[in-house]
Formats: C-alpha cells, sequence, structure tokens
C-alpha cells in the first residue's frame, strides 16, 4: 500500500526535482501538494507548485495548497543566484489551469482529519503552514503519521 504524503516545499530547482520523483512513485500517494514562502516569496512559490504539477502532468493530480505569507521576522532566503528570479531556472512557466487552492494550513489540517494516523508530511522547506495549522489546532499532532525534514 502506498504512504499518503503531504509534500510541504517552497519550490526551487532542488524541490521540482524531488516533486517530479515523488509524484511518479508508485510508493507514495501524494495527497497534496502545499507551498510555503522561502527559495521565493508565497505567491511565486505557490504559482511554482502549480506550473510544475501541470507541466509534470501525474497520474493523480493532488490538491495543492497556497502559500502563506511568512510571520513577521521570518525571512525569505534569497536563492536568485542558485534558482533565478522565479525559483525554477528563470522559465516564467505560467499555471495554465486554475485548480482552487486553499491556504496551506487549512489543506494540512484537512487532509489529517480525513485520514488521521496515515499521513506523512515531508517537508523542504520553512515550516509556515505546517506550524500554523498545528499552532492553530494542536489536536492535529497526534493525528500526523509521522513529519519528515529535509532541510537546513
Amino acid at each position: 500500500m502506498a504512504r499518503k504524503v503531504i509534500i510541504d516545499c517552497d519550490p526551487g530547482i532542488d524541490d521540482a526535482v524531488a516533486l517530479a520523483l515523488a509524484l511518479f512513485d508508485p510508493r507514495l500517494d501524494v495527497v497534496a501538494i502545499t507551498a510555503c514562502a522561502g527559495t521565493v516569496d508565497a505567491e511565486q512559490a505557490t504559482q511554482n507548485v502549480r506550473a510544475l504539477v501541470e507541466r509534470l502532468d501525474p497520474p493523480r493530480i493532488p490538491r495543492i495548497g497556497a502559500a502563506l505569507n511568512p510571520e513577521q521576522g521570518a525571512a525569505v532566503s534569497n536563492g536568485t543566484l542558485l534558482h533565478g528570479e522565479d525559483g525554477l531556472g528563470n522559465q516564467h512557466w505560467l499555471p495554465v489551469s486554475r485548480q482552487h487552492s486553499m491556504p496551506s494550513d487549512k489543506l494540512i489540517a484537512d487532509r489529517l482529519r480525513a485520514d488521521p494516523g496515515e499521513v506523512t508530511i515531508v517537508c523542504m522547506g520553512p515550516l509556515t503552514g505546517v506550524a500554523k495549522a498545528m499552532g492553530r489546532d494542536p489536536a492535529l499532532v497526534p493525528m500526523l503519521d509521522r513529519i519528515v525534514m529535509a532541510g537546513g
């Protein structure tokens, strides 16, 4: 049985590769992808996730959570030297469809409630949406199967 995962990412080039691998791995059921500001700002991060999913065209389209603006004091890294102005090597991809997306924290909460104890969150960027979801509703914490962080 495939492991249900939410991928929480700040999609630069590195996260684009990780998304491509995860969306086509039969061992994973990517139930949601939540964007967060980090490599790029919140709006660009959300746009990057949508554009990547559309171009990859996986067999099952996951729900997409819109990035939240970081809380006051949280900084967005300047990854433009490595990732380009748009975070994806200056491809300037725009999403074609406008899949309805809700804020990342709401999507995380909804998915954890839908499958308590079965969802793993894989974090590849700042934990803005995860922190907001858990801070707003601490009862979500025991509903997690596990949380995996790949970041520094």
